[in-house]
């Protein structure tokens, strides 16, 4: 479709000047904890059966704080300004050792939830409010996760500055498309608003920052025979100028991302000495090409994207990128459903 103007052109000029390009999501239109349990755990949901399609309610025991990039830092609290009482949420982070969950239900609940546009969820403005005011001024390192709920179901955003001039299907359902775009607009001067806001701090900083999943609202798209586009989203990994100062920078950037592989990607970025795990994951993210992520196999065999967008078979893939695999495979099988044998070892420590 053509739309008369762009709602993103702050984020597209981030995306330009940082680490960018498109996550491999494994949902359209759902499927949101999926992807989060892959950016945790660096594992991939395709690698499982099937069957496995919510590993925070399929696998709880099996995620914890050891294995997980939460294991890496002192301190770690989640930020959603929501209830949080969906896909199991509260027993996962337990697991992974997150300090503290704060939602609008919480003991002590989020403190912004203010809306915009006539929105029905508390807006960018106010989630990035929360993180803001949940920033240590101490020394011990810390992990915040923000999950938003400005652009979730159901839109009702006034303003309507962005709209469609081509569509490319008659059934599209212009007013919920348009009102999308509206909150895109809003999410645009909120993110750009919050990096300005980080960027004064005296703090390193390094913010992953991703889409998980399109809405499922554009009719037009054929997710089956343009699958790679209905399951691609904006991400970028940005530092602020004192983390850029304490560690350098490096260019992480990938035309196609695993979202598994945002931590590895983060500590390269970081320059930051790396256990056992996390350089197999940045071994994998070095020499192997993005695993797809709404491909799925009965037999766990997984599927790539090269940097331009080909479907790679991983019987395709050579010798040394077949050996990388599988280890990655093995360590996931050990952790998910095998004896832990690697939980003994140091395969996963912090490092400093």
């Amino acid at each position: 479709m053509t739309i008369s103007d762009n709602p993103l052109k702050k984020l597209n000029n981030i995306m330009n000047t940082t680490s960018s390009g498109h996550m491999v999501s494994s949902g359209y239109g759902g499927g949101t904890a999926g992807i989060e349990y892959s950016t945790l755990t660096g594992f991939n949901i395709t690698a499982y059966k099937p069957t496995i399609t919510m590993p925070y309610s399929q696998l709880t025991s099996s995620i914890n704080e050891k294995s997980t990039v939460t294991g890496q830092f002192d301190k770690k609290i989640v930020v959603h300004p929501y209830v949080g009482s969906f896909y199991n949420r509260r027993a996962v982070y337990k697991n992974m050792g997150i300090n503290y969950f704060y939602t609008t239900d919480s003991d002590t609940p989020v403190k912004y939830t203010a809306s915009v546009g006539g929105g029905n969820h508390a807006s960018d403005t106010s989630a990035y409010k929360n993180v803001l005011s949940k920033i240590s001024s101490g020394n011990d390192s810390q992990f915040i996760q923000l999950l938003t709920m400005q652009n979730h179901t159901p839109w009702t955003f006034s303003g309507r500055d962005y709209n469609v001039i081509e569509p490319t299907d008659s059934n599209a359902d212009l007013d919920t498309i348009e009102s999308y775009l509206q909150g895109l607009h809003y999410t645009d001067n909120a993110t750009q608003a919050f990096l300005d806001k980080l960027n004064k701090l005296k703090r390193p900083v390094t913010l992953v920052w991703y889409g998980d999943h399109w809405p499922g609202i554009f009719s037009f798209v054929n997710t089956s025979t343009d699958a790679l586009s209905a399951h691609s989203t904006p991400y970028f990994i940005w530092q602020n100028d004192a983390a850029k100062k304490a560690n350098g920078t490096v260019d992480v950037s990938e035309n196609y991302a695993d979202p598994s592989d945002f931590t590895a990607m983060v500590l390269k970025m970081n320059n930051m000495k790396v256990d056992p795990y996390w350089a197999l994951k940045t071994e994998l993210l070095e020499k192997v090409p993005t695993i797809n992520n709404y491909k799925r196999d009965e037999n766990g065999k997984l599927s790539f994207i090269d940097k331009n967008g080909k479907n790679i078979d991983e019987k395709s893939l050579t010798a040394e990128q077949q050996k990388l695999v599988k280890d990655f495979k093995l360590v996931q099988y050990d952790i998910t459903t095998g004896k832990n044998y690697l939980l003994k070892t140091k395969f996963f420590q912090k490092v400093k």
